[in-house]
């Protein structure tokens, strides 16, 4: 584990250039939530170790209120993420692709390939609780239309009539 995590989605991608070389959509990290994909993107890079497997970022945002983070491997198929907004909260699913094992190396990769699953699953079971404005403690907040992850200072400013105007949050 990393002692000094960076701070900026501009430090995390000097320091991994590879996981950012190719993405498809996009990579949007709310700034609470950089310390967690900060510490996604050190555990990441050791698992993978010197040969990184192709693999990059192909889509990091927040979706129902925490965040999401898809990634590919170059040369490899990956499973089908579902999320689904339920009554009780969001359903995830990881569906895995067909996958015929010939070598020891496609071994070594599946394993690796669930080894990444764990740790964005778990980064993004830790982005459920961590305000996504400042980084602090925090709980979903689906009071004003949007759902968002905020610390209860965060909630009050939200709900402040001459407070910042809606666009603000709509936009984060």
């Amino acid at each position: 584990m990393n002692k000094q995590l960076p701070s900026s989605l501009q430090e995390i991608q000097a320091l991994y250039p590879y996981q950012f070389s190719n993405p498809v959509l996009g990579v949007a990290v709310a700034k609470g939530w950089m310390p967690v994909f900060a510490q996604l993107c050190a555990d990441i890079d050791q698992l993978l170790g010197a040969d990184h497997f192709g693999f990059h970022w192909s889509q990091v945002k927040e979706k129902f209120g925490s965040a999401r983070f898809y990634y590919r491997f170059q040369g490899r198929k990956s499973g089908t993420r579902l999320d689904i907004q339920t009554p009780n909260g969001v359903w995830s699913q990881h569906v895995p692709a067909e996958r015929q094992i010939r070598t020891e190396r496609d071994r070594s990769f599946q394993e690796i390939d669930q080894a990444v699953l764990k740790l964005t699953m778990a980064a993004e079971v830790a982005t459920q609780r961590v305000c996504l404005l400042c980084g602090q403690p925090g709980v979903a907040d689906a009071e004003l239309g949007y759902v968002m992850v905020l610390c209860p200072g965060h909630q009050a400013q939200r709900r402040e009539p001459a407070g910042l105007p809606r666009d603000f949050w709509e936009t984060l």
